[in-house]
């Protein structure tokens, strides 16, 4: 497992990247994905796992992706999906995006079994893993939504992951993050993002608005 300072994260041949969300359309957004096209290692087309949002807004998405001169691509089901396909879909994917929305407790019961285990495997072979917004934080050791904290898959280990972060919940950060001694928290602002790297690269992306916080009063940078 990498390890930089505090961060730690999922020894692989990928990228893992964490958004803060924002308009898709927006410069930042932009930016951050036009890095993801570029720093992915693998050659496999995108998969696109829209289960905390709406098939509709993944599908303008991936219109987007498709404008910025993206890979071929794809919508995954991952909740209705037989298993040898979805594998399949997974796992051969060179980027695989988890897309944002309000139904992020859909995603997380669904990041198990076949699911998880493609994305191991894709993520071992030099696949992106790209978390957008609302999903960010299931990459993590715990994943905020709204007041309350969830465990994550565990993949950047020790983050408390805060998507769509403003300075004004530095405090309720803090106080998260007194929870739970052992973490750090991660506070991602629409338009940021934070990407971890193979050889133990750790980059800010978009407007770089990302706020960490150790836990008490002054520790956030």
């Amino acid at each position: 497992m990498p390890q930089v300072n505090i961060f730690r994260w999922r020894s692989g041949g990928g990228w893992l990247v964490v958004s803060g969300g924002g308009a898709v359309l927006s410069e930042d957004v932009q930016s951050i994905e036009a890095r993801v096209l570029v720093r992915t290692h693998s050659q496999g087309p995108i998969a696109y796992i829209w289960a905390a949002g709406s098939i509709d807004d993944a599908d303008a998405h991936m219109d987007s992706l498709q404008e910025m001169g993206a890979r071929t691509g794809y919508l995954v089901d991952i909740l209705t999906e037989e298993d040898d396909v979805l594998f399949r879909q997974i796992n051969e994917a060179g980027v695989i995006i988890l897309g944002g929305g309000p139904n992020v407790d859909v995603l997380a019961d669904a990041l198990s079994g076949v699911v998880l285990n493609a994305m191991q495997e894709a993520f071992g072979r030099g696949a992106t893993i790209y978390a957008v917004g609302d999903s960010a934080g299931v990459l993590a050791s715990y994943d905020v939504r709204g007041t309350m904290i969830h465990p994550g898959i565990g993949w950047i280990e020790g983050a408390l992951v805060m998507p769509g972060y403003s300075a004004d919940q530095a405090e309720s950060l803090r106080d998260m993050v007194h929870r739970h001694p052992e973490a750090y928290g991660l506070g991602l602002s629409a338009g940021a993002a934070m990407a971890f790297g193979p050889q133990g690269e750790i980059e800010v992306w978009g407007n770089q608005q990302v706020t960490v916080s150790l836990g008490h009063p002054g520790s956030s940078v």
